[in-house]
């Protein structure tokens, strides 16, 4: 018994890896803006961060960035923003403009001090989010919101519509 669970273990799958459910045709951002534009609006490429601590999550595709005391956040998802404001999770939702889009600014019902802000904006397969996130145990060197409108009319024109 125990020479079968240990061959079990050494077991080499062969083929590409399928990617998780939900994410077929979504905007990667990750893949699908270049350097040089997150060296244009300030981000460092070098700090580029795929899914969530590298593991895929299922109807999104997400791209991170560090910086000193934040992290810049593009998630690409088939929900649209008017589902996004139905979930109970988000709170705070706030109107606003990015380029030519009418899009939405929330954060966390959890998040009373702002430490996360989201914008969404709307995607022909169904949203784009951007996010700032405080770095654990670091006070924000500017408003999280301002700071994830500020990055959305920068990179609005290399999103998808």
């Amino acid at each position: 018994m125990l020479v079968w669970a240990a061959a079990g273990c050494s077991s080499v799958v062969e083929g590409a890896a399928e990617p998780a459910s939900g994410q077929e045709g979504l905007f990667d951002p990750c893949k699908d803006i270049p350097d040089s534009v997150l060296e244009e609006v300030g981000l460092d490429p070098a700090t580029e961060e795929v899914d969530i601590a590298g593991v895929e999550q299922p109807g999104w595709k997400i791209c991170s960035w560090t910086e000193p005391w934040y992290y810049f956040s593009i998630y690409s998802t088939e929900s649209s923003v008017a589902t996004t404001k139905q979930n109970s999770n988000y709170v705070g939702f706030k109107p606003l403009t990015i380029g030519q889009r009418e899009g939405v600014e929330f954060h966390l019902q959890v998040d009373a001090d702002l430490a996360r802000c989201f914008v969404a904006l709307p995607a022909a397969h169904g949203a784009i989010w951007l996010s700032v996130d405080t770095k654990l145990a670091l006070e924000p060197k500017e408003s999280t919101c301002e700071l994830t409108e500020r990055y959305a009319n920068l990179l609005d024109r290399h999103l998808p519509r």
